[in-house]
This record gives C-alpha cells, sequence and structure tokens, in this order.
C-alpha cells in the first residue's frame, strides 16, 4: 500500500469517525406538544424569591421515527422543572421536533448524527423557547448552558 493511498485511508476515517455532522439537512422544525403549568404558590413573587434559592431540573430525552423517502424526524422531549424551597414553582415540558434528510453514512456514523448532530441543530431553538416563556409567564429568565450531546451519547452507550 503506497503512503498516499494511507494518507487518503486514514483521511476517510478521519472524516467518517470525526466529522459526523456532514451534509445533514434540516427540512423542517417545530413545537409538536407544549405545556407550561406555573404553580400557585408563585403567581406573584418577587425577584428575592428565586435569588439563590431556586433549583432547576432540565431532562432531555432524543427520540426518532424514521419517516417516508428516508427522511427521519427526531424529537426532543423537554422537562424543566424548578423548585424553591422543595415547593415546585413551574413545570415546563416540550417536544420538539426537527425532520432531517441525512447523507449516506455507515450505521454507526448515522446513529451518531441522528443523537448528536441533530439534537446540538434544535437545542438552541429550544432554549430561545424556554427563555421567551419564562418572559412571558413573568418568571426570571433562565441561562440554559449549552449540552453536550456528545457526551451523552457516549454516556448512554455504556
Amino acid at each position: 500500500m503506497s503512503s498516499k493511498q494511507l494518507a487518503t485511508d486514514d483521511y476517510s476515517y478521519y472524516v467518517e469517525n470525526l466529522l459526523f455532522n456532514h451534509d445533514i439537512e434540516i427540512l423542517s422544525q417545530f413545537i409538536k406538544d407544549m405545556s407550561f403549568e406555573k404553580k400557585e404558590d408563585y403567581v406573584y413573587f418577587t425577584e428575592e424569591d428565586f435569588k439563590g434559592k431556586t433549583d432547576f431540573s432540565l431532562n432531555i430525552e432524543v427520540e426518532n421515527k424514521q419517516r417516508d423517502n428516508g427522511l427521519i424526524l427526531v424529537s426532543l422531549i423537554v422537562n424543566l422543572e424548578a423548585k424553591i424551597n422543595n415547593k415546585t414553582a413551574f413545570i415546563l415540558e416540550m417536544t420538539y421536533c426537527g425532520l432531517f434528510k441525512f447523507p449516506n453514512v455507515s450505521e454507526q456514523i448515522l446513529e451518531k448524527q441522528i443523537k448528536v448532530e441533530s439534537p446540538k441543530m434544535l437545542f438552541p431553538y429550544i432554549r430561545r423557547i424556554i427563555s421567551q416563556t419564562m418572559i412571558e409567564s413573568g418568571m426570571p429568565n433562565i441561562d440554559i448552558k449549552n449540552i453536550n450531546f456528545f457526551d451523552l451519547f457516549k454516556s448512554n452507550k455504556d
């Protein structure tokens, strides 16, 4: 095997296994379902009610469903709950979906595209919707940090 062929094989391996976000098309995205419940005890509050006292719990599950024509619907199921002094202040539940067209790649790479890259593409929209919901509900804005979906993917594989 020539060194040129070896370099090409190394590059192919790199592209195939490390750069798995290439050529993904998001055809549409939308809120499929959303519920926000602000508990009675927190209908009226002051900013001091929340400062340093709020305990947030954010859970995100990734699901996917094969559609016609090789398209895949990726759903992020979000559950955000805030508690103050062990009393629930609000609960936000949302299913946010994206319809994706993926390139022709190996099953291993396709799995990473579905479970890592697709959620990474959808997550900024989820953050914006949550932020806007908080503002519109009269609650303080929540700064949700980026989620490393690759780390979640690896931890779920173990």
